[in-house]
């Protein structure tokens, strides 16, 4: 009993400071990329010694895919997931409206953009974003698509947007696209879906 009680805290600790390691790490990458991302810089960050990263990740690859793990699901838990395709369009509004990831800074599909030189890691960001699409065609009622499906490739079309407008609301800050809010956002982002994503009329 003693020896629970002894190990509590430093178990809830160390979980405490994992969780701190990661959203540390995701702030980071998400705003500065894979390569200008440091394990030094994460670990000054929280406080912690360098080894305590390489303890919990191993690598700054691990980190990277823990970070990209730690990430919620686009959109959203699976209990809200979206059933359709005016549910996809209410969920993308939210997604990318202003302030929507207020505990990551910016949107944190920034995190796969930039380049990292390591093949790897690009390797892991291509299958994040390739996922994207496929939950995308999850949510519009579709079944699984093959590499070559034209429904995969509009999916990416919609994947796409999104990475866009989070792109253009950090870097470029464009009104009144900066500040939109889901409400305003959900009327267009309902006839992108449509457009893209209905079935041929012979099949609906």
């Amino acid at each position: 009993m003693e020896t629970s009680e002894a190990d509590g805290p430093r178990r809830r600790d160390a979980a405490a400071t994992r969780q701190a390691l990661l959203e540390a790490a995701s702030s980071r990458f998400t705003r500065l990329g894979y390569d200008r991302t440091t394990l030094r810089d994460v670990a000054a960050d929280v406080g912690v010694n360098l080894a305590l990263i390489k303890r919990y990740f191993d690598s700054k690859e691990g980190l990277f895919k823990a970070a990209l793990a730690s990430t919620p699901r686009f959109l959203g838990r699976d209990e809200h997931f979206p059933q359709d395709r005016e549910g996809l369009a209410e969920a993308l509004s939210h997604q990318l409206s202003a302030g929507a990831w207020p505990e990551f800074g910016e949107h944190p599909v920034l995190m796969l953009l930039r380049g990292s030189g390591d093949e790897r890691v690009d390797a892991l960001r291509r299958k994040a974003l390739d996922e994207f699409g496929r939950q995308i065609l999850e949510a519009s009622g579709g079944g699984p698509a093959g590499e070559d499906d034209e429904r995969l490739l509009r999916a990416q079309l919609l994947v796409a947007l999104g990475v866009g407008v989070a792109v253009v609301r950090s870097a470029v800050g464009l009104r009144p696209l900066r500040d939109a809010t889901a409400g305003q956002l959900a009327a267009p982002l309902r006839e992108i879906v449509d457009a893209l994503l209905a079935p041929p009329a012979d099949d609906r």
